[in-house]
């Protein structure tokens, strides 16, 4: 039920999010487009203005100084050019764009209506604009001969709207960017403390299977110890004795382990440094762990090839490391346990590497390894047990020392 609920609400507030930036699209198109009507509006003045002007000085648009700006690029001549003075409507059109707040890079032509030839343009580029957005007025007003056209376009007018909307584009776009940003965060945070959950959940279940265990069978033990007549059974007294010390022992072992983990997450872990040959640690504590846990047919080949094997750290703390390492190389294990054991240098550290031939790993359970609580899929393994403290400890130990560590696996390649 808790699963289907968070995808519900994983599900709600992704289609909340894309809505939030639809309708933030929405406003920013409606508002280019609010934009360009507002500048279309404010053209269509300018050249109303201009369209005014030259009729009220329809008698001094005549070129009489015979400068005219014959088209350069079309060739032709017309009578028009003996009525208006091209001069004046570019000076008039500067006047009138500059009063309405146009922009000032325009081009402008005087076309033929009934077939678009181009009479007359301000520059040989005109062509090329046609493309763009073109502002007509007739000049029939102006000279009845023939119908004609001026014809006006702003080369940059989709420039200068984004220009003028650059604050709020930007501002819109950092503000969804936060958006998606903090959603992603929080999506993820949800599913990050949802498996978080999931292995603590696993991991009080595994504690209570550990702890039970071992109370059971000191329970038990103590019934028998109890019901014992010590003249005559002193062997059972002692055999039960050494369950309750061993079971003792193991259940101590396992508190020291979590607490150890709660003064790390609190680091409160204080080191208690000092020199020692880390060969002998090593050969020593598999020794006793192998004496404990190694079946007959688990070989351990040694190749510590380290020259430089005095080790400066916390010689306990060390000791877990290894008993990690190798107990994991042989819980993980299905038959004939073989497991390699070396060491060498590396500018002046010591290199310590656990090969197995176990089950292996997948590369998406190797990301996860050294998460705390993350317990390994087992497959047909059952005997298997633990906290999923082992390794995150591990890796907390070895960082707290400077080090640093690494791991490689295939699936059924160790």
């Amino acid at each position: 039920m808790q699963r289907i609920s968070i995808r519900i609400v994983i599900i709600l507030s992704s289609l909340a999010l894309v809505g939030l930036i639809l309708t933030q699209l929405f406003w920013v198109i409606n508002a280019l487009q609010l934009s360009e009507q507002q500048y279309d509006h404010r053209v269509d003045m300018a050249i109303d203005d201009v369209m005014q002007e030259l009729v009220y000085n329809n008698d001094t648009t005549v070129n009489t100084s015979g400068n005219l700006n014959y088209n350069q690029h079309f060739k032709q001549k017309t009578t028009l050019f003996e009525v208006l003075d091209t001069v004046l409507i570019a000076k008039l059109l500067t006047k009138y764009i500059d009063y309405h707040s146009l922009d000032n890079n325009f081009e402008f032509a005087i076309v033929r209506t009934s077939n678009d030839d181009i009479i007359y343009a301000s520059t040989g580029e005109f062509e090329q604009y046609q493309r763009k957005k073109i502002y007509k007025a007739c000049l029939s007003c102006i000279w009845k001969e023939e119908y004609f056209h001026l014809a006006i376009t702003f080369p940059s007018q989709r420039q200068q709207a984004f220009v003028e909307m650059s604050l709020w584009l930007t501002l819109s776009s950092m503000f969804i960017l936060v958006v998606i940003i903090l959603f992603t965060y929080i999506i993820t945070t949800i599913i990050k403390q949802k498996k978080l959950s999931e292995m603590k959940n696993d991991f009080i279940n595994n504690m209570t299977h550990e702890f039970k265990t071992p109370i059971s069978t000191i329970s038990l033990a103590s019934e028998v110890l109890l019901n014992a007549d010590p003249e005559s059974s002193m062997e059972r007294i002692k055999k039960y004795s050494r369950i309750i010390y061993d079971e003792n022992t193991r259940m101590r072992s396992q508190v020291d382990k979590i607490l150890q983990v709660a003064s790390l997450d609190m680091g409160d872990i204080e080191l208690e440094k000092s020199d020692f040959d880390f060969h002998s640690l090593i050969k020593d504590t598999v020794q006793t762990l192998c004496f404990e846990k190694c079946e007959e047919r688990t070989t351990v080949n040694y190749h510590l090839d380290a020259e430089k094997y005095v080790l400066t750290g916390d010689r306990m703390h060390i000791t877990n490391i290894v008993v990690n390492l190798v107990e994991n190389a042989i819980k993980y294990s299905e038959i004939n346990p073989v497991i390699n054991i070396s060491t060498s240098n590396d500018n002046g550290d010591i290199v310590f590497s656990v090969e197995d031939n176990g089950i292996g790993m997948s590369q998406e359970v190797v990301k996860h390894i050294f998460d705390k609580f993350y317990r390994v899929p087992t497959g047909n393994i059952h005997n298997v047990k633990g906290f999923g403290l082992g390794l995150y400890y591990v890796k907390s130990m070895v960082e707290a020392h400077g080090g640093h560590i690494d791991v490689k696996s295939e699936l059924k390649k160790g």
